[in-house]
Order: C-alpha cells, then structure tokens, then sequence
C-alpha cells in the first residue's frame, strides 16, 4: 500500500451513498424551516387581510356553508362566497377584470370552464407554492394556474323497482340493449353538463358507432337533473345518465340505486384559480391550501364528491366510499368540447 493509500483511506459505496443523503438531510432541513417561516409569515398576512371573496360555480354545495363557519373559527377571515353558474361566474369574473374592479380573490370552477378561461381570458395569477401540493393523487394534476380540489363522477341511476338485480347494465354498452328502447331519461348530450361530458367520454372509449346505437334507443332528454332523479324514483322511467354520486344524500330511501359500470365512471374535475390582482392574495392562497385539507376533503367524500388527494378520511359513509373507489373512465378536454357538442348535435338531432 503506498503512502497515498494510508492518507485516503477507500470509501465504500454504500458509506459514499449514507454520505450523500445525510448531506441532503440536513440541506433538507433548512429548506424545510424556511418553508415553514414563509407558510407562517402568509398565514399572518392573510389574518391581517382579515377577508377572501370566492365566486364558485358549484350552486348549492352544502360545503361551502361549513367552509365559512371553520375558516373564519381557525383564522378569524370572514369568507364571501357567490354562486352561479359557471359561464356567469365567467362573465361577471371577465367584465370585473375588464374593468379594472377587482372584487373576487379565487375562482372556483369546472376544469373546462377554468381551461378556457386561461386560454381566452387571461384573468388568472399563479398561486405559487402549497405546503399539501405533494398530497394530491396523480390522475388529478395541478400546474401554476389550476389547482385540484373535487371532482363529480358520473354513474347510472336505477329504479330499483323496475329494474330487477339481473337487469341492471353492468356497462355502458348495455344501454344500447333493445330492451331500454324509450326507456331512458338522460341528461343533455348537446350541451356543457354532464350530459356534454357522458357523451365525450363515451366518444372517447368506444367511438361513434356506439352513440349511433344509442340514438336509435329514444332517449328522452332533460337538463331538469333534480326533477329528472325524482322522475326515475317516481317510476316515470327506469333509467337516468348520468347521474352524479352527489345526488344519493337527497335521494336516500327512495327506491333508486347508483350504479358503477365495469368500465368506470366518467367525471369532470373542480379547480381552484387565483384571480389577476386579487383584493386577498394571502386570504385567497391559505383558502386554496384550506380545500385540500382532510376537513374539507372528508366533507367533499360525504357529499359524494371524490377527493383529490391521498390522505386516508375517516367518518365516511361506506356506501359512498365503495362507489368513490370506483374506476375512473375517463374525464373531457377542454380544447375539443366544441367539437364534441357539434358532434353530439349531429347524432342526436
């Protein structure tokens, strides 16, 4: 061994990689108190703001009533929310912006709305950095822009009366059954809905011939969604689609059942955006980091909304954590809904 040797003794590869990450553990570490101190320092600024403004397209979402009640109880910040639907919330959020009166802090918003909104009407800000962006699951992506927090899935709606347990569509294909000719209420398929989103979906898994067939079914269409579910529970008709998960709270011990077909479950996911120049900045990021805690997202879950993150919630009715774990089938894009709808016009005219 030459003099060389005795003065650097050999470093293993597995002492070399220990080495390296307890480096990265404690660069880590400073890293992670100056996040903190920066989380810390907005959470006083948003306090200090005292007030968020939320213009939401989801009317009625019993949620939002207990999101003041705790926002305000956990941050003294007094939470405003407006509801419409979602391309009024798009026009008023778009004449605001125009004009130069910046009122609401954070959009809250189906993603197709949220996409075009991006694309066409340039009214949004990045929200930057969320301690719980790593929590959310990965069929449900953020960028600087969107931020994931709920999304509605789609299943079909069953008169248990009429539709005995060997009957009920195991799939979509089973639609097209001769057996339900004039027998289905459904949704719009040629309008924003979801209608507009059962059809993209359907387009998408199993093309045009399958909708052709659908439409030689006499299906009766209605954007009336409340009025259309009791109509089923009524016995009008034996089948409505789509009909969302957050329909069964309203509809328990009626004789109706949610089913989940074997190929999955369409759904259109919900996005938060932080308005250009909001009045709230911090207010409006510390709301956006509110709605995917577990409080929030175990509210969605029992509301029949999916979660977007992987946190475990517990106090969940089973009955809606069984269909939440339902497959996904698929979701729609933006940039091809037009196409879609014209489509949708054509074959069903």
């Amino acid at each position: 061994m030459s003099l060389g040797d005795r003065a650097y003794p050999l470093i293993t590869r597995r002492a070399a990689l220990l080495g390296i990450a307890a480096g990265s553990a404690m660069l880590s570490l400073p890293q992670s108190a100056r996040a903190e101190d920066e989380w810390g320092k907005l959470v006083d600024a948003a306090k200090k703001e005292g007030h968020v403004v939320l213009y939401s397209a989801f009317v009625g979402l019993a949620a939002h009533q207990q999101l003041k009640k705790d926002f305000e109880a956990n941050y003294g910040i007094t939470v405003d929310i407006l509801e419409a639907r979602a391309s009024e919330v798009r026009e008023r959020i778009r004449i605001e912006q125009a004009a130069g009166r910046f009122v609401a802090d954070v959009s809250e918003n189906g993603r197709t709305t949220t996409t075009l909104q991006i694309a066409q009407d340039h009214v949004f800000d990045p929200y930057g950095s969320l301690p719980s962006l790593g929590h959310l699951k990965p069929e449900f992506k953020n960028d600087e822009i969107r931020l994931p927090v709920f999304a509605i899935i789609y299943g079909i709606l069953v008169n248990t009366r009429l539709v005995k347990a060997d009957d009920e569509p195991k799939s979509w294909l089973d639609l097209a059954d001769p057996r339900w000719k004039g027998k289905i209420l459904s949704d719009d398929f040629r309008a924003l809905g979801g209608g507009g989103v059962l059809f993209y979906v359907l387009h998408e898994h199993f093309g045009r011939e399958f909708l052709e067939k659908l439409a030689k079914q006499d299906i009766k269409f209605s954007r009336e969604i409340p009025a259309n579910e009791r109509r089923i529970a009524r016995g009008e008709l034996p089948i409505y689609v789509p009909d969302s998960l957050t329909s069964m709270p309203e509809l328990k011990g009626l004789p109706v059942k949610l089913l989940a077909p074997k190929e999955g479950m369409p759904y259109i996911g919900y996005d938060l955006a932080l308005l250009r120049n909001a009045p709230h900045p911090n207010a409006a990021r510390l709301l956006m980091e509110y709605y995917l805690g577990q409080k929030m997202q175990q509210g969605f879950a029992n509301l029949g909304l999916l979660p977007v993150t992987t946190d475990t919630l517990s106090d969940v009715n089973p009955a809606m954590t069984e269909l939440e774990k339902s497959k996904l089938l698929g979701t729609t894009d933006a940039t091809k809904m037009d196409k879609m709808l014209a489509l949708a016009r054509e074959i069903f005219p």
